[in-house]
């Protein structure tokens, strides 16, 4: 049972790190549910209680900001409510299509598109692109850290008992 909670907790990791910049789900959340699956493999891997509440505050804090961050850099570039929303459907379709680095020219190409169509002349179009585009990566890249040190410290637990489990071999 160990060896499959610990199997679950590194593959809750991996689609985390993943999930991190592709949007269908939500990185930290399974990061975190990697933390959970990890605190019951045994007594060597528990988290403690404060442990489980910050990293479970900071990864909602994380997660709301990944939906706020481009639309609140849209707008603080000049970008309209229609570039607002052609920065979103340009980040699914940057998923969804197979387009070279769609991942990064949809929501800056979404926004641009959304601002033209909402009435802004190509310089503030390119602008709030610009800034729907920031906005994004920022968002980005937080979970990515996120994922990657809740992760690590993950490992680190697992490491240790793993150490400790073969050396109770001996």
């Amino acid at each position: 049972m160990e060896v499959a909670l610990i199997l679950l907790s590194v593959l809750l990791i991996a689609g985390g790190i993943v999930f991190s910049i592709l949007p269908p789900l939500p990185g930290p959340v399974l990061t975190y549910g990697a933390m959970i699956c990890t605190h019951t493999v045994s007594n060597d891997t528990e988290f403690s209680t404060t442990s489980f509440v910050v990293w479970g505050i900071i990864g909602i804090i994380i997660t709301i900001a990944d939906y706020v961050l481009p639309v609140a850099a849209t707008k603080k570039f000049g970008g309209t409510k229609a570039g607002v929303i052609g920065g979103m459907i340009g980040m699914v379709a940057g998923v969804l299509l197979p387009i070279p680095f769609g991942i990064i020219l949809g929501p800056l190409l979404g926004a641009i598109i959304g601002d033209l169509y909402g009435g802004n002349r190509i310089r503030s179009a390119f602008k709030s692109g610009f800034g729907s585009f920031l906005g994004f990566l920022l968002a980005t890249s937080l979970k990515l850290l996120y994922s990657v040190i809740l992760g690590a410290a993950i490992a680190w637990k697992v490491g240790g008992f793993t150490a400790n489990a073969i050396m109770e071999m001996f």
